[in-house]
């Protein structure tokens, strides 16, 4: 069984994020755009003809991260709540990013999403190629 975050964790990882880092966090939620969130959390559920859109931890992984950073959901602390929000999604359900990924290596990969140099697809083979499976 998959476990998906809820809109009201998503929302405590950017406000947590904005505290701890540095930010503008305009109350109650800090939205920019909470219609994309609201998509997001359907989106990356969905299916069709009874087949996953996003078959993997890791896709799924992927699309909580693309789509916080490049649609904006909040009105500070995108890039951040986009990661946060993927990895804590792979805690919950015992996957984690390889050891190899460094904060170098994932603030270049944050930047790139956010820069718009890089697609759905590139982000999910990045997710596929860095996230394994918790066998403890």
């Amino acid at each position: 069984m998959i476990l998906y975050l809820t809109k009201a964790q998503v929302i405590k990882i950017n406000k947590s994020t904005v505290e701890i880092h540095g930010g503008n966090f305009v109350p109650p939620h800090n939205f920019l755009h909470e219609e994309n969130l609201d998509y997001l959390l359907e989106a990356v559920k969905a299916e069709m003809f009874g087949a996953p859109l996003y078959p993997t931890i890791a896709d799924k992984a992927a699309i909580y991260c693309f789509n916080i950073i490049g649609n904006h959901v909040f009105t500070d602390g995108n890039k951040r709540t986009g990661l946060g929000a993927a990895l804590q999604f792979l805690s919950l359900n015992g996957h984690y990013l390889v050891p190899e990924v460094t904060n170098s290596v994932l603030t270049t990969f944050i930047l790139k999403l956010a820069s718009g140099e890089s697609s759905l697809d590139e982000c999910r083979a990045w997710f596929a190629a860095h996230v394994v499976e918790n066998t403890r």
